[in-house]
């Protein structure tokens, strides 16, 4: 998905360049309105496209978490609703802070009908489509919310927790993701590292591995700390030195 949505985001700007410079270069001559007329209707075009690709990807996405869930003709829609109305922001070519805001609004009322106990899984997904569309509509020039203040309004709850509060809520993992900022280690080191065995340890590593701090690698399947692994890590110790 990330990968995707980083290929879209290059396509997007390199399109948005060659806009702006057949704009530059148009304006002042005799057909500077047809062709301006034409490039936004190009415009439109290639937003389509994107909100289309991106809105069956989280349709696909979504079902693929909610599969046997009995309320998911409930919800799914709303979530749906909600994601479509950033992305067609794309067709307008920008979007405001209190118009997201709203958006959000109608999203965390979305949120309040997953009532049950296997509803996380199915919001997580969904926060994480969020989150990934807030910043193309960055990337792409849409959306120019950029203060402290706007970042905090748009951090997703259920993702705070399973990317952040999730891995450091435990001494073990903290100790996981601080041996393999140094080098890969497979599941032996790891368990004598931690004294755990056997499924007490591989408890830990999934949490890891479902928040995206590590993953295995290479044929003897180490565990290896990823990027977002790495940035976490960093980041606690740039705080841990301005509080500590």
């Amino acid at each position: 998905m990330e990968e995707f949505l980083a290929t879209e985001l290059a396509a997007l700007r390199k399109e948005i360049e060659a806009l702006r410079a057949e704009i530059n270069r148009c304006i002042g001559t005799e057909t500077s309105q047809n062709t301006l007329g034409a490039l936004e209707t190009f415009r439109k075009d290639t937003a389509d496209a994107i909100i289309a690709g991106e809105l069956a990807r989280a349709r696909e996405t979504l079902e693929t978490q909610a599969k046997n869930c009995p309320a998911k003709e409930q919800c799914l829609p709303q979530f749906e609703k909600t994601l479509a109305m950033l992305l067609n922001s794309l067709k307008s070519g920008s979007i405001s802070t209190a118009e997201i805001a709203e958006i959000r609004r109608e999203y965390e009322e979305a949120q309040k009908i997953c009532s049950y106990d296997h509803c996380t899984g199915c919001m997580l997904e969904a926060d994480k489509l969020f989150a990934a569309y807030i910043r193309l509509l960055k990337h792409a020039g849409v959306y120019a919310g950029d203060s402290i203040g706007e970042q905090i309004q748009e951090l997703a709850d259920e993702a705070v927790v399973a990317w952040i509060g999730e891995p450091l809520a435990n001494v073990i993992r903290v100790k996981i993701l601080r041996s393999l900022a140094s080098e890969p280690k497979s599941f032996a080191d790891l368990g004598k590292l931690t004294g755990l065995r056997g499924g007490n340890l591989l408890f830990h590593l999934e949490k890891l591995i479902s928040a995206g701090m590590i993953l295995q690698k290479g044929e003897r399947k180490e565990y290896v700390l990823t990027a977002r692994g790495h940035d976490l890590l960093g980041a606690v110790a740039i705080l841990m030195e301005k509080f500590g």
